[in-house]
């Protein structure tokens, strides 16, 4: 069964859709088989909430959220459950829903495997909880105490970072965690935002 799922651009779009009063139209898009769903949003923003209706061919359905940082990402889970069904008739795991990821956030692992790849080198995915890993590459300097990383995110347009810093393993360490974040801030910006 073809899953819908709402991508970043129209993440984006939302985040900045739920602020305003107005129409607007979106597709989505299915994961293995590219199939195409149009919908269209009304949004009618007070002072306290908004009420969403989505309308999705002859269907019509209506939400009212509180104005908050997340209703971006409680509009999105509401209409991948419109277009997919609810979650728990499908008897499949319960995905991660927007409004419940929590995005860009290290674990305690994940800095342990980064201070590991700052003093040895190599490469790992980074999991942050977006739809792509952070793909990590480190290759330690010979001449100086350094490193040269190249990091990206994203498969069809990837957005990539490479750059050498020097220093101590410290120094270094929070200078490439540093980088991540900005990566992850410029790849999904409204989902970063949240």
């Amino acid at each position: 069964m073809s899953k819908f799922k709402i991508d970043n651009r129209t993440l984006t779009l939302l985040s900045a859709q739920v602020n305003l009063s107005g129409t607007f139209n979106h597709t989505l898009r299915s994961t293995p088989r590219r199939d195409v769903l149009a919908f269209r949003l009304k949004v009618e923003r007070n002072k306290a909430d908004s009420t969403f209706t989505i309308e999705l061919g002859s269907e019509r359905h209506t939400l009212t959220l509180p104005n908050t940082k997340k209703t971006h990402l409680k509009l999105a889970d509401f209409i991948e459950e419109i277009v997919n069904g609810p979650f728990d008739q499908t008897g499949e795991p319960h995905p991660a829903r927007h409004a419940e990821r929590e995005y860009g956030a290290f674990s305690a692992q994940q800095h342990e495997q980064v201070s590991r790849l700052v003093c040895t080198g190599g490469f790992i995915d980074l999991e942050l909880g977006f739809e792509q890993p952070i793909r990590l590459a480190v290759h330690r300097t010979r001449t100086r105490s350094g490193i040269t990383v190249v990091m990206s995110i994203g498969v069809k347009s990837p957005r990539t970072k490479c750059f050498t810093v020097y220093g101590t393993d410290a120094d270094i360490y929070e200078q490439v965690c540093e980088s991540i974040n900005h990566l992850a801030v410029l790849a999904t910006p409204a989902a970063h935002a949240a």
